[in-house]
């Protein structure tokens, strides 16, 4: 009865919060489903990263929050909207943005961000406390304040058109329990693991621990046995995992507090975590459709643009196909099409693999059906002396791309000179006093034929 009227509430209050604007209503984009993450701990999970701003930190279409602080269903931040003051990027940010290359269009994520700096495990009155049932007032019960917030923003998702999934929780917490022994660390941790995922109805919810930083963890003696108890999580609790951390990956003059960098490295951990903590053995690669640049003409070379796929480095191959056909042999990241193409249209498939990932293979759109390609002509020239009795002979120059098939009609003034229809011509009484010219026309199959004209000779001399 109890859930039953929170969910009542919730949702009158966001149909309140719709009428006056402050939820988006479901635009109609691409995005249908939100995967929901709840993001707790303490500073490096809200967020120091840095640098920030600029294009890599434009608003992505995709990506939303539910507010610690403005309790509204928005676009997600740099900074995310924590319980504390953030400056910086937040390893929930770059997971989320990996993660999402991995998901089909219509998935976006929904991030909530309910971590606070210098916040731990703590029985001690009137302090905030991550400690399940320890806060000696409501305000104060991190763990009770997060299940709210993820509740309430995947309420505000649905009254805005969105169809949700919570999927996952990332912590990054530790430095504020220094003190703790592994042993007693570890037991609050496990408590509030089962506390999660029981408000959330999810007994199988992934969760995720983030690794503190390496120089932190050297420079503050007892932040060790907190480590311990961190990589010891995925034996001791089903369906976690540890998100490893890099040495040098912090902001200048801080042991604690994460570069840009080192939040870039630990959100790609956290992904790979996250894989781990799901079960999931075969990780999709992002595979996005190909694309062909150049004009489909025989002869005339297409290349396929495969797009940026990820997370990277991916091997990537192709094959070409003509009207769906396999082509032999046609395996190169270019084409160029042969007189077999001609009037069929051309497509290329992309395949993706990488260690660790579940290969994908994407097709692009045909061309238009292929068109002759233009032959490459020479202007031919005439060797030998213009007298009758004299061969001359027609030089064609290259052709291509060959091999070209050539044939020759030699003009007198202009006309043309029946049956001399070969490489070399001997003038005769008839050609005396008058010009001669030869006319090379090439041909091959796939291509649009194409002639040229020599230059006249000067006057055929000579009796005979």
């Amino acid at each position: 009865m109890a859930r039953y009227y929170r969910g009542l509430v919730i949702g009158l209050a966001v149909a309140g919060l719709m009428l006056a604007g402050v939820v988006p209503a479901h635009t109609g984009t691409s995005t249908k489903i939100l995967h929901v993450f709840l993001a707790a701990g303490q500073s490096n999970m809200s967020g120091r990263g840095l640098p920030i701003g600029g294009a890599a930190d434009a608003a992505d279409p995709r990506i939303f929050q539910y507010g610690a602080k403005a309790r509204t269903f928005r676009a997600a931040t740099v900074p995310l909207d924590m319980h504390d003051t953030s400056t910086g990027i937040s390893p929930a940010t770059t997971m989320a943005r990996e993660y999402l290359e991995t998901q089909p269009a219509n998935v976006g994520v929904l991030i909530i961000p309910a971590a606070h700096g210098r916040t731990g495990f703590t029985s001690a009155p009137a302090t905030l406390t991550w400690s399940v049932g320890a806060a000696t007032a409501p305000a104060l019960d991190l763990p009770g304040l997060a299940v709210t917030q993820t509740l309430e923003g995947m309420a505000a998702a649905r009254a805005a058109g969105y169809v949700v999934e919570v999927k996952g929780i990332l912590w990054h917490q530790g430095e504020n329990n220094s003190t703790m022994s592994a042993a007693a660390y570890g037991a609050k941790l496990d408590e509030l693991i089962g506390f999660f995922r029981a408000k959330l109805a999810a007994p199988t919810l992934p969760f995720v621990l983030g690794r503190m930083a390496p120089e932190g963890i050297a420079a503050v003696p007892g932040r060790s046995n907190v480590d311990t108890s961190h990589q010891e999580t995925p034996a001791r609790v089903p369906y976690t995992a540890l998100a490893q951390s890099k040495t040098g990956g912090v902001n200048a003059g801080d042991t604690t507090h994460f570069s840009r960098d080192g939040i870039q490295y630990l959100g790609s951990s956290y992904l790979a975590g996250y894989w781990k903590a799901a079960g999931v053995v075969a990780i999709p690669l992002s595979a996005p459709v190909p694309t062909i640049l150049g004009t489909a003409k025989v002869g005339t070379t297409l290349t396929a643009m495969p797009g940026a796929w990820g997370p990277g480095p991916v091997a990537l191959a192709y094959q070409w196909y003509r009207s769906h056909g396999k082509i032999s042999g046609a395996t190169g990241a270019s084409y160029t099409p042969a007189a077999a193409d001609l009037g069929r249209t051309i497509t290329v498939a992309v395949t993706g693999s990488q260690a660790g990932y579940a290969s994908a293979s994407r097709t692009s759109g045909g061309t238009t059906k292929v068109v002759r390609g233009p032959l490459v002509p020479s202007v031919p020239t005439i060797r030998g002396t213009a007298k009758v009795g004299a061969r001359l002979t027609a030089l064609p120059g290259t052709w291509g791309p060959g091999p070209v098939t050539l044939s020759y009609q030699w003009y007198r003034s202009q006309k043309a000179i029946g049956g001399a229809t070969g490489p070399s011509y001997k003038p005769g009484p008839a050609d005396r006093g008058r010009t001669l010219t030869v006319k090379v026309t090439g041909s091959k199959a796939g291509y649009v034929s194409a002639s040229r004209t020599s230059a006249g000779t000067a006057k055929v001399a000579g009796t005979r």
